[in-house]
């Protein structure tokens, strides 16, 4: 007789579920599992079943995640165009086809996670018939197939968002993978580390556990996957040299081009100086091998790895783009970053020297305060909030990210009062004259919301269907210009108004690309490279002011080393302000414009001024 599962008593899925506890482990492998059974869908770069020979160095890794495998944790610290996304997959693929068990698979933040459920999860299983097979449709009533949970027999999946406590400290798991975990909150609303939380899931399964920690890298000493990786023997992949057969790590130090020539990029090897064509990087993958610089550190249950894009399969991320993404990324901050995150899978290291503010104030122009130079094409405010007083400065853009301080104002006033924020509203309705007499106004003006945060929040839902206004929240630790705007709620005498989308600031990185900036001297033909500052003839306190911080080294609470921008005089706000109106600039779009975007700037204000009325012709009396 055939027993229903609805139907088991309690006691006979007890021991059912003890049986399979006494199966011994597959010896199958992952990467064994991923050649056999996957198939990539296809919508995927390259769609059919998959193949591990086309990223060999993955394979290790994968072996490791296996159930025979006795290593516990897996640190893969990475650049993008690697593979590695399609390695997790493989190992979630591989437990729900042949090592039951349950999952918890952690990505940034809910909405990244229902999307990669929806997207690169669901079609996994979709167009592999072996998942298919294991896990209902998500369109049967109660098929424990949801965007968050996916049963199969003898376990489960479940996906969360790092920035999700109650997810993350819930049912005991066996299988952990953290994904990207340098865009994690280092804080759970109080509860800890992310990272920590979910291990602790995996306790009750001792030995038998397995964790994948993996992500690009962010900033130095500030990165989660850096600061797992530099625990480890760390393993590099090393591959022959076509010539003389010496082994290698691929790095860019040995990467051969012409700049702004990308046809004929060639890699030197570092024991022969052969230079070597891209087409033979397959063979040099398919002969490679992982080597430990730190072989003592390794204890058989962690390892560590690491890799860059230079390793990219051929065909995909060139050894070209690589150069050309180098030269691009030169002197522009914010694509060095990426550039050194995503492409080289190594921290960026932020510049913490300050220029000197005596040097700036000798490099003072002779324009007045509140005229426009003539090459700006769009201006943004940047707006501190204090209790007796909104300071604030008005900054036009160039081409190249070259900027103009147009006037640095301080309105004095009771900061809860609506008089005080009134005279903020004269800005916004300020037209400002071009040299060339075409009349601008302030596009975006965003808002710091660290002081009367509800006063900020309700002045800007009064701009919110202008879009010119926008409240912002400086976040040390991100690392990027800003963040997707949350919405949060604006309330006056404790009754609800409406909503706000407050927009996220990486202030650490703006003030490291301002440095910069204010390091550069004018060109000796008497023009200014990109990124250059023109300041009208300010006080010294001014420039005092905008050199106020200071990035230095320190150990944060729990023990690690983080570097902190420290207060070296007493008035930041023009700092801030400035980091603000440049905040605003990148919600502008700048840091993707290409040249047809500023041209569009200049043809815009080109004809705003042909439209102003012109003054009639005096009529001449007739001489009839």
């Amino acid at each position: 007789m055939t027993i229903s599962p609805e139907s088991k008593p309690a006691k006979y899925i007890a021991i059912s579920a003890f049986l399979r506890g006494l199966k011994p482990d597959p010896v199958l492998t992952v990467s064994e599992w991923a050649n056999q059974y996957r198939i990539l869908p296809p919508e995927s770069a390259e769609p059919g079943p998959f193949r591990m020979d086309r990223t060999p160095f993955n394979k290790e890794i994968s072996d490791r995640l296996s159930v025979s495998d006795p290593a516990q944790t897996i640190i893969y610290k990475k650049s993008s165009q690697v593979g590695a996304t399609e390695t997790g997959n493989n190992w979630l693929g591989y437990i729900i086809a042949v090592a039951p068990g349950t999952m918890l698979y952690v990505m940034p933040t809910d909405t990244m996670l229902k999307w990669t459920s929806k997207n690169r999860i669901q079609k996994m299983i979709d167009a592999t018939p072996v998942l298919k097979a294991k896990i209902k449709a998500n369109k049967a009533k109660d098929s424990g197939n949801t965007m968050q949970v996916k049963n199969f027999e003898g376990g489960f999946w479940m996906g969360v968002g790092a920035n999700s406590p109650v997810g993350l400290a819930s049912t005991p798991v066996r299988f952990v993978y953290l994904d990207e975990v340098d865009r994690y909150p280092m804080d759970v609303s109080g509860e800890g580390s992310a990272i920590e939380l979910a291990r602790t899931r995996t306790l009750t399964f001792g030995q038998r556990k397995k964790i994948f920690i993996s992500s690009t890298p962010t900033i130095k000493n500030q990165s989660a996957i850096d600061n797992e990786f530099q625990k480890t023997g760390q393993r590099h992949y090393h591959v022959p040299c076509p010539s003389c057969g010496g082994m290698q790590k691929l790095v860019i130090e040995q990467l051969r081009w012409e700049k702004g020539k990308y046809d004929n990029v060639k890699y030197e090897c570092a024991h022969c100086r052969h230079m070597i064509d891209e087409i033979y990087k397959t063979n040099m993958l398919a002969g490679g091998m992982w080597i430990a610089d730190f072989p003592e550190l390794e204890d058989g249950k962690t390892y560590g790895y690491f890799i860059n894009a230079l390793y990219s399969p051929y065909g995909m991320y060139s050894w070209a783009d690589m150069a050309k993404d180098c030269d691009e990324s030169e002197g522009d901050i914010p694509k060095r970053i990426t550039f050194v995150n995503t492409k080289l899978g190594e921290c960026y290291e932020e510049e913490g020297e300050v220029p000197q503010w005596e040097r700036l104030y000798s490099l003072r122009e002779k324009y007045n305060r509140g005229t426009v130079l003539p090459n700006v094409c769009f201006i943004t405010c940047g707006v501190d909030i204090q209790a007796d007083r909104i300071e604030l400065e008005i900054v036009g853009w160039m081409r190249g990210k070259e900027s103009q301080s147009i006037d640095y104002r301080v309105i004095n006033g009771d900061t809860t009062k609506p008089e005080t924020w009134a005279m903020l509203d004269s800005v916004l309705d300020e037209q400002f004259t071009r040299s060339d007499g075409a009349m601008m106004k302030v596009s975006i003006m965003a808002i710091d919301t660290g002081y009367n945060t509800q006063h900020v929040y309700e002045y800007c839902s009064k701009h919110a269907g202008t879009g010119r206004v926008i409240p912002v929240k400086g976040r040390e630790q991100l690392a990027m210009m800003y963040s997707a705007p949350a919405a949060v709620q604006v309330t006056r005498a404790g009754q609800k108004l409406n909503t706000v989308k407050v927009f996220g600031v990486g202030v650490s990185l703006i003030k490291s690309e301002l440095y910069g900036w204010l390091k550069l001297n004018p060109n000796d033909d008497k023009t200014y490279p990109s990124g250059y500052c023109h300041f009208p003839e300010y006080d010294s306190h001014y420039f005092r002011g905008i050199t106020s911080e200071k990035l230095e080294r320190t150990t944060n609470k729990k023990g690690f080393t983080v570097y902190q921008w420290k207060k070296t005089y007493k008035r930041n706000e023009a700092l801030d302000c400035r980091v603000y109106a440049r905040a605003a600039a990148a919600i502008m779009g700048m840091d993707m414009f290409q040249e047809n975007h500023w041209q569009a700037f200049s043809i815009g204000l080109t004809a705003q001024k042909s439209d102003k009325p012109k003054k009639p012709k005096k009529k001449r009396d007739s001489i009839w």
